[in-house]
């Protein structure tokens, strides 16, 4: 009788060591794979956070386009103005020369730059 409880107790003990064995090896797989589950769920993240970033950095490099363009844009047609105004005074000065009105026309050619009352 004493053998038969010896042997109970070891093929129990033997069960249980198995069983705790068992359910600490899946325990530490499971924390394993918890770990990695959270380090891919920040890079996920910090993805997701660099491209909302990106986007307000894309916006932003747009509007700077934007701005750009409307200078270049806004610089041509001053200078067109400009090209067109000058013209404009030169001729008037001429048809004033061309009817004796030399004073005025010099005041008009007084306007333009150097450069334009050599041509």
């Amino acid at each position: 009788m004493e053998t038969m409880f010896l042997i109970f107790f070891a093929t129990l003990l033997l069960s249980f060591g198995i069983a705790y064995w068992s359910v600490f090896d899946k325990l530490k797989k499971s924390n394993l794979l918890a770990a990695e589950l959270f380090i891919k769920n920040r890079a996920l993240e910090e993805i997701a956070l660099q491209i909302n970033t990106s986007t307000s950095l894309s916006d932003e490099v747009v509007h700077k386009e934007n701005f750009i363009k409307f200078l270049s844009d806004s610089r041509d047609w001053a200078f067109e103005y400009i090209e067109a105004s000058q013209k404009t005074i030169k001729e008037v000065s001429e048809e004033l020369k061309d009817k004796g009105l030399n004073d005025y026309s010099e005041k008009l050619m007084q306007l333009l730059p150097e450069n334009i009352t050599k041509d």
